[in-house]
């Protein structure tokens, strides 16, 4: 009944061509039904953006983490390059979509679950942003597992598809696409 409810309104604003204010504390309604969003927090507006920008490049670490579940670690710059910039964490180094921050700024690095890929570990040195890890739980939610693989002392959540073979415990290569964020803090 939601999502339709969601599709009629979304359908019943274009045909009108108005514009709307509509306040929600669900992300998917807020993605689904804005052209713009404003995210608040204590009362101020702290990033405006279209969804797209909003989900997949937000600024600030609160908006990246509220607007959709996120892992998120603290990183350093470690060198800005053309059309990248390198972080390091205590689970390792990443190359990231270029993102401007001096050289040794504190930041938070915020990867999206669907950004986590299981790999063959064969395969592990023709991908950049691997991690090894042990496959700590999985939940099934109907079209993917969400799970948390055990990375040194960090969980990261990812999701796996229904017809993976791993299983709690195995060891697990995963790859991070490069798009992955750098947020402020």
């Amino acid at each position: 009944l939601r999502e339709e409810t969601r599709k009629e309104l979304r359908s019943f604003l274009s045909e009108l061509a108005i514009t709307a204010v509509y306040v929600t504390h669900d992300r998917i309604e807020a993605l689904a039904l804005s052209d713009q969003i404003g995210v608040m927090r204590a009362g101020n507006i702290i990033e405006i953006g279209d969804p797209k920008k909003i989900y997949f490049d937000s600024e600030h670490q609160f908006v990246a983490d509220f607007i959709g579940r996120s892992n998120l670690l603290p990183v350093t710059i470690e060198e800005q390059g053309s059309g990248y910039t390198k972080v390091s964490s205590s689970i390792g180094d990443f190359m990231c979509a270029k993102r401007e921050f001096p050289a040794g700024s504190e930041i938070t690095l915020c990867i999206r679950p669907e950004f986590v890929d299981l790999i063959d570990p064969k395969d592990k040195d023709t991908h950049q942003n691997t991690l090894v890890g042990k496959m700590h739980t999985m939940v099934f939610v109907g079209e993917v597992y969400e799970s948390e693989i055990l990375v040194g002392d960090q969980l990261i959540m990812v999701k796996v598809d229904p017809d993976s073979k791993v299983k709690e415990g195995d060891e697990v290569v995963v790859s991070i696409a490069d798009h992955c964020l750098l947020v402020s803090r």
